[in-house]
């Protein structure tokens, strides 16, 4: 009875021990499983990594998929997902990504310098600004990310503080020249052009690679200084460094319409036809230019370039018919000017010239489209207050509708823009001498004389009468 008592607890004993060694080998096992899934998943990623750096973005996806499906809790494949989203452009797939990679531990800020640029192209400025801060809060020393603050501030137009975190890299870096141009930048935005003139400067002196991009700025200052030829030096220096510039071979021109050198305007211009050979635009500055230069046949042949490279813009015809008005083919004129303003009704430039063309035919419309061209030329102004042509055009546009002294008021706008263009000056003189003002015709006369000896000569001839 004792034997067999003794031989049943043996039997217990033995079979405790089996049982309770079972979940101790299933843990074992289990954990052997995740070791070995946890391997697999690393050569998974470094499979992915490689396919990234050969900027196989789609496949590396695939790959570090695998490898969370395989080990869910592995940060660093979700980060990596999450930069391959990125760079893919697919920002929403990447946030999930980086958010569950932080999720399971990855380190924060390394989560946050690529966080913050998914925000960014989200147009999500506060999330990305919450980011580099966490970074700043780690790096408050970091040039790069001091950087991407202002950049981010600049996008949300937060202009001034922009500034101050462009300022703070600056210090940080002190021999960086880029950052001078985004400190312009940002002047450019406030309107603020002596500062945004100085930090281009210094841009330049301390070898930006944005060297272009600054001369613009500068002669974009020195222009609204009205320094009007050291603006032409500094577009010129622009167009050398970069000859197929097409913004400054524009600019250019402009500086040379501003300074009433209307041949240099035009050479520049065609000079420009060289890089852009079909290039509309050019056609109908070029127009705008002959016409200034009182050569209307050019004019006119430029202006029909423009408008076989460019129907449905309203420019080539308003400069066509100014230029038929100019060769006295009136009725050509009225066709030219009423296609410009189906196009763009309400023209303050169309109107006036279709005026012009009604009242060399005298007819009694013209009065009519001279009202219109004021309304549409005040508008124009009003949008463009640094073009001189509007206000000079608007001039024309008061004096024949009877209004002298908004008319005056027009030449002298006209004349602070460009102080020697001829055909203002003499226009304000001749509205001096119809006042009887003739000791204000002189003065015109005395500018004139500097000038243009022909318009000088016949305006004096008006003086004496």
């Amino acid at each position: 009875m004792t034997k067999k008592v003794h031989i049943t607890v043996t039997i217990c004993f033995v079979l405790l021990l089996v049982f309770s060694s079972l979940p101790m080998q299933a843990a074992a096992q289990s954990k052997k499983v995740k070791k070995k899934q946890l391997e697999t998943a690393k050569k998974l990623v470094a499979e992915g990594d490689t396919l990234y750096g050969q900027k196989n973005y789609q496949a590396a996806i695939g790959k570090y998929t695998q490898a969370t499906e395989l080990a869910p809790n592995y940060a660093f494949a979700y980060f990596s997902k999450g930069h391959a989203y990125y760079n893919l452009g697919q920002y929403d797939s990447a946030l999930e990504a980086l958010d569950e990679s932080l999720k399971q531990g990855y380190t924060a800020i390394e989560v946050y310098k690529i966080r913050w640029e998914t925000f960014f192209q989200k147009k999500n400025y506060d999330a990305a600004l919450t980011d580099l801060q966490q970074i700043l809060k780690i790096n408050p020393s970091d040039p790069a990310f001091n950087f991407n603050v202002g950049k981010v501030y600049f996008a949300q137009g937060a202009y001034q503080n922009a500034l101050d975190a462009y300022q703070k890299m600056s210090n940080l870096d002190p021999k960086n020249g880029d950052v001078h141009y985004f400190m312009a930048l940002s002047y450019s935005a406030l309107n603020k052009y002596t500062e945004q003139k100085a930090e281009c400067t210094k841009a330049i002196d301390k070898g930006t690679k944005y060297r272009i991009e600054c001369l613009v700025f500068i002669g974009q200052a020195l222009q609204i200084e009205k320094k009007y030829d050291e603006a032409a030096q500094v577009f010129e220096k622009a167009l050398i460094a970069k000859p197929n510039n097409r913004e400054v071979f524009f600019k250019l021109a402009h500086i040379y319409r501003l300074l009433s050198q209307f041949d240099k305007a035009i050479a520049t211009t065609k000079a420009s036809l060289l890089a852009f050979p079909n290039d509309g635009d050019f056609f109908t500055i070029l127009s705008l230019y002959y016409g200034l230069a009182d050569q209307p046949g050019q004019s006119a042949n430029y202006a029909q370039a423009a408008i076989n490279v460019l129907p449905d813009k309203y420019a080539g015809y308003t400069n066509l018919c100014r230029a038929y008005n100019d060769l006295k083919q009136y009725n050509k004129a009225v066709l030219a000017c009423n296609t410009a303003l189906q196009l763009n009704p309400g023209d303050g430039e169309s109107n006036f010239y279709l005026g012009r063309a009604l009242a060399f035919q005298k007819k009694s419309e013209a009065a009519e489209y001279y009202k219109k061209a004021v309304d549409g030329l005040l508008r124009y102004t009003k949008d463009n207050p640094d073009n001189p042509d509007g206000f000079y055009l608007l001039g024309n546009s008061y004096f024949a509708v009877g209004q002298r002294a908004e008319s005056i008021g027009a030449y002298k706008k006209t004349l602070e823009l460009t102080p020697k263009f001829a055909k203002a000056l003499y226009n304000l003189g001749y509205i001096h001498v119809l006042n009887s003002d003739k000791v204000s015709a002189r003065q015109q006369f005395d500018q004139l004389q500097k000038i243009d000896a022909a318009l000088a000569k016949k305006l004096l001839q008006e003086i004496n009468k």
